[in-house]
C-alpha cells in the first residue's frame, strides 16, 4: 500500500477535524503544533546520537529516526488538514518557484511527469 498526501490529509481531517475553536484558533491546531515541536526535538535527539554528539543506547538509530520523522510528517500534515490546506498543490507550486529561484534543471512536477512515463 502506498500513502498519498491526499489520503493522509483526508484521514487526519477525519481524525482531528471538528475540534472546537477558541478566539478563532482551532484548539486541535495548537495541540498539533505542540506535538510537532516535541517530535522535532525527538528527531534532533536521534540525529545527535547518530553523529556522536550524545551517547547512543545501542538502539537501531535509523529505525528510530524513521519513526520520529514519520511523527513529524503526521503532525505537519495534520495541521494542514485541519486548516483545509491542499498540501499537494502547495508543494508543487512552492517547488516550481524554488526551481526558478535556484535555477534547478528540473522541478518536482516535471520529475513526476517524466517518472510516470517510464
Amino acid at each position: 500500500m502506498e500513502v498519498t498526501i491526499k489520503n493522509l490529509e483526508a484521514y487526519l481531517t477525519k481524525t482531528y477535524g471538528g475540534f472546537a475553536e477558541k478566539n478563532g484558533v482551532l484548539l486541535a491546531e495548537n495541540n498539533l503544533f505542540m506535538k510537532l515541536v516535541e517530535e522535532m526535538g525527538e528527531v534532533a535527539e536521534v540525529i545527535n546520537r547518530k553523529t556522536g554528539r550524545k551517547a547512543d543506547s545501542g538502539t537501531d538509530l535509523n529505525s528510530e529516526l524513521g519513526n520520529e520523522l514519520c511523527d513529524v510528517i503526521h503532525y505537519a500534515v495534520a495541521i494542514a488538514a485541519v486548516n483545509g490546506l491542499d498540501l499537494n498543490s502547495i508543494i508543487i507550486e512552492k517547488d516550481r518557484k524554488a526551481a526558478i529561484k535556484y535555477n534547478h534543471k528540473i522541478n518536482l512536477e516535471s520529475f513526476i511527469s517524466k517518472s510516470s512515463e517510464n
